[in-house]
């Protein structure tokens, strides 16, 4: 049997100003300064209910707050109902969400789908539920990027919609979940989506920019262990006729709009 052949759309939900070593392994880089990039989502059609892979973040002025970081900031137009609606679609539609990884800018609008079930890796959550970070950290802190709000309502008020997944799975006909563990985070996964145009992978953050981590073949200056990041982007390059990830200029339908000012931002909305 053929499998199904899908379209997939990319939704820009915000942008967040981040230092340009985070592209870099260990940051071992002569750039310096920040960088504006979008925060995006994908949006899989063709399959017997629209699909989101992740969700975008909950709050920008949170990504401050919790994690301090760099300004953050989304608009009306960039709202996860405004994406969808600009696709003839209502929250409401979405029938299932898969996860790449539960970082606050991936997994913050789980809630404002109400029908969707959630896809994310077994090992990811019980990771996010208890983050080994350290106390003093002076960016990330101890909970390494994971907003609790996020993870409070995964194994709380959705559990019963949550779909734990044990490695590598394949939920759809031709949608295909492969974890990387210690990669980007310890659950990470990617999901290949077959389409007319060949296989994508959609990689949340294992890559964050094609040029410099997949073409130079230079990690990113995040993860947990270097040979699972390097076997990682060889195995995904190896699989995929396209790769797409959530922080890459090239992939978002239109340019981050302007530097974000300072602080967490929410223009319009």
């Amino acid at each position: 049997m053929r499998p199904a052949r899908y379209r997939v759309h990319p939704l820009l939900l915000g942008e967040a100003e981040v230092g340009r070593a985070l592209d870099v392994f260990w940051s071992l880089t002569k750039e310096s300064g920040r960088v504006t990039v979008p925060i995006l989502a994908f949006l899989i059609e063709g399959g017997p209910h629209p699909i989101l892979v992740d969700t975008g973040m909950r709050d920008p002025a949170r990504a401050v707050e919790v994690h301090r970081l760099g300004p953050h900031r989304t608009t009306a137009e960039w709202s996860l109902e405004a994406q969808l609606a600009g696709h003839g679609l209502r929250p409401a539609d979405v029938g299932a969400v898969i996860l790449t990884h539960l970082h606050y800018d991936h997994a913050g609008g789980c809630q404002r789908l109400p029908r969707a079930r959630f896809l994310v890796q077994r090992r990811e959550l019980m990771e996010a539920a208890a983050p080994a970070g350290p106390r003093g950290l002076e960016v990330g802190g101890r909970e390494l990027f994971y907003d609790r709000w996020d993870v409070a309502a995964l194994v709380d008020e959705l559990w019963d919609r949550v779909d734990l997944l044990e490695g590598d799975e394949e939920p759809y006909p031709g949608i295909r979940c492969v974890r990387y563990a210690n990669s980007h985070t310890p659950g990470s996964q990617c999901v290949y989506v077959e389409t007319e145009a060949g296989t994508l992978a959609l990689v949340g953050d294992i890559v964050r920019k094609i040029d410099l981590n997949v073409e130079r073949g230079i990690p990113p200056g995040l993860f947990y262990d270097l040979e699972a990041i390097r076997a990682a982007i060889s195995d995904i390059r190896r699989r995929a006729d396209r790769i797409l990830p959530t922080h890459d200029p090239a992939v978002s339908p239109s340019p981050p709009a302007r530097p974000a000012r300072a602080g967490g931002e929410r223009d319009g909305g």
